[in-house]
């Protein structure tokens, strides 16, 4: 993300818009690849949120 410091909620608010703008979600790849670097619990972590926030925890 262009030496922007990361963490879960910007991965939260990236998969949120995502799915707002556009009605997809983001595959984890994708994910890894835009968030290069970040930590693999706070990527974990911005994913929970999200799956969260539309109550499907788990099912990825």
């Amino acid at each position: 993300m262009n030496g922007r410091a990361c963490s879960r909620w910007t991965v939260f608010e990236y998969m949120k818009n995502r799915y707002r703008l556009a009605g997809n979600i983001p595959e984890r790849d994708e994910l890894e690849q835009e968030f290069e670097g970040i930590e693999k619990e706070e990527l974990d972590e911005g994913i929970a949120e999200f799956e969260a926030l539309l109550g499907i925890g788990g099912q990825r």
